[in-house]
């Protein structure tokens, strides 16, 4: 879908010449929320509609928004009853889209100067892509920039990236532009889950045609002690594996025993890891056995086990101790 005007002030052109619907959930997200809706400001070149959920904040989100908003601007502000997650949030957003593209920001980060011009573009060259994303940056709360997207997780682009996804996740959300038809037909982020939905939609959608990832940064993400993937840490490869291995069934005639073997292989070394770091001991022992039984690093997964049960151990002993203290 070609468009010949060029709207300089993003959020003021006409309802038929909206092209991006850019969703943002806003979860006490007063401090911040303010500083993305500039970044979407920014957006120059493309037409674009702010759809922000309130879930059901107990701050003054929303009179910071209200306050925020310009009169004659495309923003719509759905406040929810009540609190219902991140993917019940963004699917309320995706049924009131009207844009022919969806994009996710979330109301902590922020958007660099023309993210969404270039990804509406690829998309407009080459009808095949169902998704496209960009590098990214980690920042602290306070602003200072840490490391880039790309560096730990490098990611794979085409008609096979679907593949690499079942590892590990190289799509942030907040990088993410994409189909609004083919988000709907796929039935959007899946409510059932508590985390990981985000991915389980990229890999349908990656499944279904062809993968880009701009290599710019052109998004700054924060990392934040309360962030939902932090708070659910511990249930990660509970819910998670469970869904890897659905995809992995359900491409079975794509996929190899072999192929099936080493990618449940490389993704329990990589849920493992992600536990033990993070302090997860007990947690990590399953998975890095299951690594070493898929031929995964097997020396490497199996010198986890002594040391997390030690840390293990150790940590119970120190709550122990805390608790006797009192």
């Amino acid at each position: 879908m070609q468009r010949n005007n060029k709207p300089s002030a993003p959020l003021f052109c006409s309802p038929e010449d909206i092209q991006v619907s850019v969703i943002i959930p806003a979860f006490n997200a007063a401090p911040t929320i303010a500083r993305a809706l500039a970044s979407v400001r920014a957006q120059e070149g493309v037409g674009i509609e702010i759809i922000i959920i309130d879930d059901a904040s107990s701050d003054k989100t929303v009179e910071v928004v209200q306050s925020a908003i310009i009169p004659g601007e495309n923003i719509t502000l759905l406040q929810l009853p009540k609190n219902s997650g991140a993917s019940a949030v963004r699917n309320a957003g995706i049924r009131l889209a009207r844009a022919p593209y969806l994009a996710f920001l979330d109301a902590d980060d922020v958007w660099l100067t023309d993210k969404l011009p270039r990804q509406v573009a690829v998309n407009e060259a080459d009808p095949t892509v169902t998704l496209v994303s960009c590098n990214s940056q980690m920042a602290t709360a306070d602003g200072l920039l840490l490391k880039e997207g790309h560096v730990n997780r490098p990611p794979v682009e085409g008609t096979d990236a679907w593949k690499t996804l079942l590892v590990y996740n190289f799509l942030p959300t907040p990088t993410v532009l994409t189909r609004t038809t083919l988000v709907r037909e796929l039935g959007g982020f899946d409510e059932a889950l508590a985390v990981g939905e985000d991915l389980d939609l990229w890999i349908k959608l990656a499944i279904r045609g062809k993968i880009v990832v701009l290599p710019e940064i052109l998004i700054n993400y924060f990392d934040l002690s309360n962030s939902l993937m932090k708070r659910h840490r511990r249930q990660t490869g509970a819910i998670v594996m469970p869904m890897i291995e659905r995809h992995m069934q359900e491409q079975a005639m794509q996929l190899s025993s072999a192929e099936i073997r080493q990618l449940r292989g490389r993704r329990s070394f990589q849920i493992a890891c992600d536990l033990f770091f993070s302090g997860s001991y007990r947690a990590c022992i399953s998975f890095f056995l299951q690594a070493a039984r898929c031929g995964t690093r097997p020396l490497k997964s199996l010198s986890y086990l002594p040391r997390a049960v030690v840390m293990e151990a150790a940590a119970a002993t120190k709550e122990v101790l805390m608790r006797s203290s009192k």
